[in-house]
């Protein structure tokens, strides 16, 4: 234990988190990929990554970097099932009314309706989802003295914000991959308020 500006410090050691961070950043920066691929780097990434935080908080003190990344997924989770329910009954409403109607003309605006709908709505909720990862960078670059976090952080915003243009899964994927350098570059014993 050490004395720092008249608050004592303590050494932890972080390597186990350094590890599950920077692999779980990795798998979510893979979980663009699409299909079930995709989907299990995105689970496995998700779990990792949260585990990663959840005992990176305990170590920290700072119960509001596991917070924020739950809050972030569970947003993120909850918007992708309300899009796909939104976009899987505009499918299915089309369907049904076409083959009742014998007119696909009428129920056009139905189907577009719905997916524009699902795709706003998966938008909004990922906007929202990556403005809380980018607050448990901002709280990891502190904590670590690794400014690593911060860039990664807002590169996942801005790539959330652009995602509509496409370009922004780009950008939101490189975030990834800083947070996963970030994780990787952090000593391996840092230094606690306690």
């Amino acid at each position: 234990m050490t004395q720092q500006n008249s608050l004592s410090t303590e050494k932890e050691n972080i390597s186990k988190e350094k590890l599950l961070g920077g692999i779980g950043s990795i798998f979510m920066a893979l979980s663009i990929i699409t299909g079930e691929i995709g989907t299990l780097f995105g689970i496995l990434g998700a779990v990792l990554w949260l585990t990663c935080l959840y005992l990176l908080s305990s170590k920290i003190k700072n119960s509001k970097i596991f917070n924020k990344a739950l809050w972030g997924f569970v947003l993120g989770l909850l918007g992708w099932i309300i899009a796909s329910i939104f976009g899987l009954m505009s499918f299915i409403s089309f369907f049904a009314f076409s083959g009742f109607m014998g007119n696909v003309d009428r129920v056009g605006f139905g189907i577009g309706g719905g997916v524009i709908i699902a795709i706003l709505l998966a938008y909004g909720i990922f906007i929202v989802a990556n403005y809380f990862y980018q607050e448990v960078c901002k709280i990891l670059a502190l904590a670590t003295n690794n400014k690593l976090f911060s860039t990664a952080g807002l590169l996942m915003l801005i790539g959330a914000y652009s995602a509509i243009l496409l370009i922004g899964l780009i950008i939101w994927m490189a975030g990834w991959i800083i947070l996963a350098v970030a994780f990787f570059t952090v000593p391996d014993e840092i230094e606690v308020k306690v």
